[in-house]
């Protein structure tokens, strides 16, 4: 790294360093000199300090055990460090040393701009979307480093100082001449290393250094002016802050993880800390179990020194002694340090909320605060690297679950980190997207499953993902078997992105028997079963169906045919044995006239290949009311019901198989508990499961009716969940499980409200809301929103959006006809002055 002699002056006659202006009260703060590219600030004062982020995940969501578990890292670190705190030579406590950390939380705003790995259709289309800002955050932890050099001072008390003072000396010397030498600290340098290494710590990037360094200046550097008002600081450009210190914690009990306090802090609506710094010393239990024990002894002596006099009792000794006695009794039963004079910093930007977090704190946790009012540059320093300002007056004596569980590595982090945007997540408003490919690079299940009622944002958000698959580059096929209902509009749109997109409409395609036949799409032997199940899934009624060797027979020659060269379903049935044949395909036949749905599975000669990859996005509309089975068991279902089913079921399989064959793309199905609910369906999930990555699909199921769905084992399938609105209290039970949480009443009573809700008044519309749970199995409240107004438009189901929609198609459909008419017409007039010019 280049020198940075000359870049810094330090204040004379202070412990800041920096530059400063007298006259106005200007200032820009730098009190580290040096930086390596790995996290390790040495400062003017002489002190060097190694800095790592930690990880952070969506806690406020998760169930209490697994927000216990989320927080144990932290705490095993803080522990970890504090076990390299030296206990006192000869029981002199002035010759201990304890290790001294800073913990700072940093939130600031960032664009959200498309995921650059995103296509460029993609990004352009996400940019309609985007164009708000959202909050990004880093936990940093940092520990100051001992020199090899205090080793050997402290194992000689009378030189210790001298030592001590003449290795700060020296450091400051190699600071102002070149790159400072460390190599008295690479031992220390190694022993804290490893220890975050075990915590998953990493090194901070660029972005969150620059953050560390000068996040009053929105990480554009120390060059900031700065005026201090008594009680605020007034940043040029940036805006007003307000440094403010916890007093005291009124709570002498806060339990883990209910009181978060930090996590609900950081996330306070319209006024949040923007940095909270924790500045302490980390203090072997036994020492402050010692000072504890003399606080009771002293207390003790007063006590009887009242009694004495016949002086009436203090009733604050005896509170006193009751407080200092339940924290000796704590430290008898830990190996974890304390936090020892443990300063909490805390700055904000000053808005006009009417509730301010400080208020909250209060209020909730009973947790005083105070803006330190004549000291908020010093203050703003003791937040910065390296600092030697300590000028927080209330310092405190704190417990490590005190800091490790109060959800400061809380953070709206869900999703990965590029594919279909998703929407934004509670309660920090981030951005969550959705890798189509995500599964399958991870070896997870393919399968993402959708759950909510009618109406509750499921097709909307389907339609969302189908199309910006598309735009992605990836083949996108949805299944809409809800008739009557079709999704047109979302095939209209992707045509005008520019989006090759078509539509198949069924009631078009039953005039022609064996569209969806399996010799079309899929591999022969696997296109036998597939026409043997939906065969028997019309003929085989359990009341008078067929009998067991007739089942036999039929399931025989199907398979006998694939390995015989059979192009199609008929010439396949050619190969049944036994006498069964002919009253077998005679059934067959008569089943073939009576229904047309039927007769999309078995095409009497062979037909070409079904490929429907050729254009990006296809929808696949069942535009009639099949009348499927509601509310019914399969022992109660018709004839047509049982025939409505197969189709739907024989259609869903087809776009399945034409997607594996591509190796890649997207499938979404909605009503999918028609495909789930039956064997053959968990079948070819278990094919894609396993085959895993070399087929780059993503299965999209949508559905209401979960346990049909849960009975037949899905949750081994599902690598995502998206739980929607549901009022049923079995079903949504049921999905809550599915997506990995208890179902509390609380979350129930939320699930009941997710929905979407229109514009009205001076309300504006609200996006449906879900709970989200990740490929890591991470979990999170989302919001299904920001959508490009152009989209919700065309997505949406509403009855009204609708016949907007119709309209419009109508009126376009009519200037079509009006400008072909009218050039069909010039082309007649032009014909005809010809004919007679020459005549």
């Amino acid at each position: 790294m280049p020198s940075l002699k000359g870049t810094f002056q330090r204040l004379t006659g202070t412990s800041r360093a920096g530059r400063s202006d007298a006259d106005t009260g200007t200032m820009w703060t730098t009190p580290y000199a040096w930086r390596t590219t790995d996290g390790i600030y040495v400062g003017y004062n002489g002190e060097v300090w190694m800095y790592r982020a930690l990880p952070l995940s969506p806690m406020k969501w998760e169930d209490p055990e697994q927000q216990l578990s989320l927080a144990s890292p932290f705490a095993q670190l803080l522990g970890d460090l504090g076990n390299t705190s030296r206990q006192p030579i000869g029981g002199l406590a002035t010759l201990s040393s304890n290790r001294n950390i800073h913990v700072v939380s940093i939130s600031w705003d960032d664009l959200v701009v498309p995921p650059k790995e995103n296509t460029d259709d993609l990004r352009a289309y996400q940019a309609g979307a985007f164009g708000f800002l959202a909050p990004r955050r880093v936990l940093l932890v940092g520990v100051q480093l001992r020199s090899s050099l205090l080793d050997k001072a402290t194992k000689s008390t009378a030189n210790r100082g001298s030592v001590l003072k003449s290795m700060t000396e020296l450091l400051k010397e190699t600071i102002s001449e070149d790159v400072p030498k460390l190599d008295t600290y690479q031992k220390d340098i190694e022993l804290v290393r490893a220890i975050f290494d075990r915590s998953d710590a990493q090194i901070p990037t660029r972005q969150e250094l620059d953050q560390l360094e000068a996040w009053y200046n929105l990480g554009n550097g120390p060059d900031a002016v700065i005026e201090e008002l008594p009680t605020r600081l007034v940043v040029n450009g940036v805006g007003e802050l307000e440094m403010a210190a916890i007093m005291r914690f009124d709570q002498p009990v806060m339990p883990s993880p209910q009181a978060q306090w930090a996590m609900d802090a950081i996330s306070h609506p319209g006024d949040a800390p923007h940095v909270i710094s924790i500045r302490a010393e980390l203090e072997p239990a036994n020492l402050t179990r010692a000072r504890a024990r003399r606080a009771q002894r002293r207390i003790i002596a007063n006590m009887e020194e009242e009694q004495k006099t016949q002086d009436l009792e203090k009733v604050e000794l005896s509170e006193t002694f009751q407080q200092a006695k339940e924290i000796e009794d704590y430290l008898a039963g830990s190996n974890q340090p304390m936090l020892a004079n443990c300063s909490f910093i805390m700055a904000r930007e000053v808005t006009e909320e009417t509730e301010t977090y400080l208020e909250f704190l209060n209020q909730t946790y009973g947790i005083q605060m105070k803006a330190l009012e004549h000291r908020q540059i010093q203050a703003l320093e003791e937040t910065l690297p390296c600092s030697s300002v300590r000028v927080n007056p209330f310092l405190q004596d704190v417990n490590v679950p005190m800091v490790s569980h109060a959800g400061l590595q809380s953070f709206s982090r869900l999703g990965d980190e590029a594919g279909v945007f998703g929407g934004v997540i509670d309660p920090d408003g981030t951005p969550f997207f959705i890798d189509p490919l995500g599964a399958p690079k991870k070896n997870l299940p393919p399968v993402f499953g959708i759950f909510g009622d009618p109406g509750s944002g499921k097709t909307f958000f389907a339609q969302s993902i189908a199309v910006q698959s598309a735009l992605n580059g990836l083949p996108a096929i949805f299944v809409n078997p809800k008739g009557g209902d079709s999704l047109y509009g979302m095939v209209d749109y992707a045509n005008t992105l520019g989006v090759p997109s078509g539509r198949i409409s069924m009631s078009a395609l039953e005039e022609t028997p064996g569209a969806f036949d399996p010799f079309r799409y899929a591999p022969p032997t696997i296109a036998a079963e597939i026409a043997n199940v939906h065969i028997l899934s019309a003929l085989d009624d359990f009341r008078d169906g067929l009998t067991l060797q007739e089942r036999l027979a039929l399931g025989s020659g199907l398979k006998r045919g694939a390995l015989n060269g059979a192009r199609c379903v008929w010439e396949a049935l050619q190969y049944i044995p036994g006498e069964d044949a002919d009253r077998l395909r005679g059934l067959i036949e008569q089943q073939m006239e009576a229904s047309s749905m039927f007769s999309l599975g078995v095409a009497l000669k062979p037909l070409p290949r079904l490929d429907m990859t050729t254009q990006r996005l296809t929808l696949v509309d069942f535009d009639r009311d099949l009348g499927l089975p509601e509310g019914k068991t399969a022992s109660e279902y018709s004839v047509s019901e049982r025939i409505a089913l197969a189709a739907v079921r024989l259609v869903i399989r087809a776009s399945l198989e034409i997607l594996i064959a591509n190796r890649a793309g997207v499938l979404i199905v909605d009503e999918a508990w028609t495909f789930l609910s039956q064997p053959e369906g968990l079948a070819s999930l278990q094919r894609i499961s396993r085959e895993g990555r070399s087929l780059n699909i993503l299965p999209v199921f949508l559905t209401q009716r979960i346990a049909d769905v849960v009975t037949k084992d899905l949750e081994s399938y599902l690598s995502r969940v998206m739980v929607l609105k549901l009022n049923e209290k079995k079903e949504a039970e049921t999905a809550v499980r599915l997506c990995g949480l208890r179902p509390t009443p609380q979350r129930l009573a939320e699930i009941r409200e997710f929905g979407p809700l229109p514009p009205e008044g001076d309300r504006p519309a609200r996006w449906a809301r879900g709970i989200f749970r990740d490929l890591a199995g991470q979990h999170a409240q989302v919001v299904l929103g920001p959508t490009p107004p152009d989209a919700a438009a065309a997505y949406s189901t509403n009855p009204l959006d609708r016949r907007k929609r119709e309209q419009r198609r109508l009126e376009r459909d009519a200037v079509e006809r009006a400008e072909q008419d009218a050039a069909a017409a010039a082309a007649a007039t032009e014909g005809g002055t010809d004919s007679w010019l020459v005549g």
